[in-house]
């Protein structure tokens, strides 16, 4: 983040401020912050300069506040359904475990019509399973 320190300048690199929307908000925050003078962003450097007055501001905490604002902030993350979706999830797991574990013992008992019936309704489930997944599989 942070590549050089000298008297009254501090200069940053971060991939971030390629993106003319962060850029901004950096700038904007990095302004703000005690003892800065002026803010300067190369975009398409992915560099920063910011000059500030020494007698005004600390500059290990200058640095660390100027870093911690450079750095992505930590996404919420998204929900993953309803309540619904969520048993509807569970619900087709708990028929493809069933009904597998079913088709199996039955062909070991040698009954093949009761074992494919138990085959298709576990291919069933797992197309209804896959398809409540699809946007994940086929990225």
């Amino acid at each position: 983040m942070i590549v050089s320190t000298v008297a009254g300048r501090i200069r940053v690199r971060s991939n971030r401020l390629k993106s003319a929307k962060i850029a901004q908000s950096v700038e904007a925050r990095v302004k703000q912050l005690a003892g800065v003078n002026e803010v300067r962003i190369n975009g398409a450097a992915a560099s920063m300069v910011v000059h500030f007055d020494q007698r005004a501001a600390d500059i290990e905490w200058l640095e660390d506040q100027i870093e911690a604002i450079c750095r992505p902030q930590p996404q919420a993350k998204p929900r993953n359904g309803s309540r619904l979706s969520k048993q509807f999830n569970r619900a087709t797991k708990v028929g493809m475990m069933s009904t597998l574990a079913t088709s199996l013992v039955y062909i070991a008992l040698g009954k093949k019509k009761p074992h494919a019936q138990f085959g298709i309704a576990f291919v069933a489930f797992a197309g209804l399973h896959m398809a409540k997944h699809a946007r994940q599989l086929l990225r």
